[in-house]
């Protein structure tokens, strides 16, 4: 496992590499214990798409990496990343 400095550097550089960039898609999750709610966006602000409510299951899990895929596609958007703000234990699954 990779030491506390080097993931902080890593996120840094992430958040670097995303700050500004025209072909970045943002999936931001807020994540709860049957459902969770998703924003799909540009780090410039442009939203795309919001108010998006999935499942917490592996069904709803794939329909939202679907639907991200569709929206990075039509966008020509080259790189996706995906935020998660985790409640209790409940984004482990998520994060698997």
């Amino acid at each position: 496992m990779e030491n506390t400095n080097d993931r902080l550097e890593w996120f840094k550089q992430l958040k670097n590499s995303v700050r500004g960039s025209e072909k970045v898609l943002l999936v931001g999750i807020d994540v709860a214990k049957n459902n969770h709610h998703a924003f799909l966006g540009t780090p410039n602000g442009k939203t795309l798409r919001k108010n998006l409510v999935f499942d917490n299951s592996i069904k709803g899990f794939e329909a939202l990496r679907c639907l991200a895929e569709d929206i990075q596609n039509k966008h020509g958007l080259a790189e996706m990343v995906y935020g998660l703000e985790p409640t209790a234990s409940y984004h482990k699954p998520l994060a698997e």
